[in-house]
């Protein structure tokens, strides 16, 4: 269960164009930020995604994506040419006879292939007729379910929405934001349903209300539009990273409530708090100037963001992580300071995110200078953020191992144990 999020000049600092999103999958599905070049491919060339094997393009753009292990498209990205995108899952009535691309890919497709949003809008509807978006779309079980999206570009964002092969687009008006539910009705702009004489209600018409009511959707989607239109006009990556991490309540405990209504979701033992913000990236693009802050690991109140801009190689972040402990992996070395700060959250997170939030201010003011700087000096400036954020991560890891902790709640206990013993965490 996602939101995602975007501000657009205007609304925002610096007349950027801002777009944010927490993955949200299960606890132990690793996520990879991984860079992507700019490829060339022979006429003919084929694609295997997830479920299905599609026509390779002749040429793909240079990309950034957050993704899980297993899957080939991914949960938040952008590319070079400013094009950001974020995806949700989303409950329709209309089921797949068959697999097809799923929104997880969808996302990197659209990343890998568009220049603009309305390309992206275009390369969607074409995917969804020519292919459906049917399979299964979570790691342990057998989940299947539509897609909806924000895709911003330099000039501005749309909201796309599917369901099967159906599909509903509406321009974004300075702010916007998504969860998992259809918040296009009758004020579409383009609807691939039939009239009939009379505009469609995408949303009402498509939607299986039962699945959405029981994930919070419209609490989160209307926690993140109040947020971001209080702060209209003085958004800034800063707003979007305190966003990722809003929870809405000073005295906020993870245990609290058996239905995922935070932007920061931590996992609880109910039915449909078995999911983790597993991963973040927040796409910052100024007309030709695009770069990304990403956490690349679990936890976003206790990860810090750091930056990646395209044309500058990445850090090496080891082995692709799987949901089992990876030796030497960022995501699950991270993993060994986000689970001790889970276990007693009131008393470590508000000292560790004090302490994070004071070196990311620190990165965002000096890279306001290193944007307009050559590949050198941002590969630097990148090298430098990555090493001070390890150190940092590092060194409360160091003190949370030396704490004993007693997790007062027997249920939470005995999930973070079962977690971390599916994951053979040496904890």
């Amino acid at each position: 269960m996602c939101d995602t999020f975007v501000a657009l000049p205007g609304t925002t600092r610096r007349d950027a164009v801002l777009l944010a999103k927490n993955a949200d999958t299960e606890v132990n599905e690793a996520q990879r930020v991984t860079k992507v070049p700019r490829r060339r491919f022979a006429e003919g060339a084929q694609l295997r995604v997830t479920h299905r094997v599609i026509p390779q393009v002749e040429e793909t753009n240079e990309y950034l994506i957050d993704k899980s292990f297993w899957l080939y498209g991914g949960e938040i990205g952008v590319n070079e040419h400013g094009v950001a995108v974020g995806n949700e899952a989303v409950f329709s009535t209309l089921p797949a006879d068959q697999d097809g691309v799923i929104l997880i890919d969808l996302l990197r497709l659209v990343l890998e292939r568009t220049r603009t949003r309305h390309e992206a809008v275009e390369l969607i509807a074409g995917m969804l007729a020519r292919f459906g978006q049917g399979g299964n779309c979570e790691l342990r079980g057998n989940s299947h379910f539509d897609g909806s999206f924000i895709v911003s570009d330099r000039q501005g964002a749309v909201i796309i929405e599917t369901a099967g092969v159906e599909w509903a687009t509406r321009e974004i008006n300075g702010i916007g934001s998504i969860s998992n539910a259809y918040t296009i009705h009758d004020d579409w702009d383009r609807c691939s349903l039939p009239t009939n004489g009379a505009r469609p209600n995408f949303g009402a018409e498509v939607e299986d209300r039962e699945k959405t009511a029981c994930v919070g959707a419209a609490e989160r989607q209307k926690m993140s539009h109040d947020f971001l239109t209080a702060r209209a006009g003085a958004i800034s990556v800063r707003t979007m990273a305190d966003l990722l991490r809003y929870t809405g309540e000073e005295d906020y405990d993870p245990m609290t409530g058996d239905i995922p209504v935070r932007i920061c979701m931590h996992a609880a033992p109910y039915e449909h708090r078995l999911w983790q913000a597993t991963g973040a990236l927040i796409s910052d693009v100024r007309g030709e100037d695009a770069m990304a802050w990403v956490t690349a690991t679990s936890g976003p109140d206790v990860s810090i963001f750091k930056p990646v801009f395209f044309g500058v190689d990445m850090p090496d972040l080891g082995p692709m992580p799987i949901e089992s402990y990876t030796p030497g992996a960022y995501w699950w070395q991270h993993e060994f300071l986000h689970r001790r700060a889970m276990a007693d959250y009131r008393t470590i997170v508000p000292e560790i995110r004090a302490d994070f939030e004071s070196l990311e201010d620190e990165f965002f003011a000096e890279s306001e200078s290193v944007r307009r700087d050559g590949a050198d000096e941002k590969l630097r400036f990148v090298d430098d953020c990555w090493r001070r954020a390890g150190e940092r991560c590092a060194a409360w890891t160091t003190r949370l191992e030396q704490r004993n902790y007693f997790v007062e709640n027997p249920d939470y206990a005995a999930m973070w144990r079962g977690f971390n013993n599916a994951a053979s965490l040496p904890l």
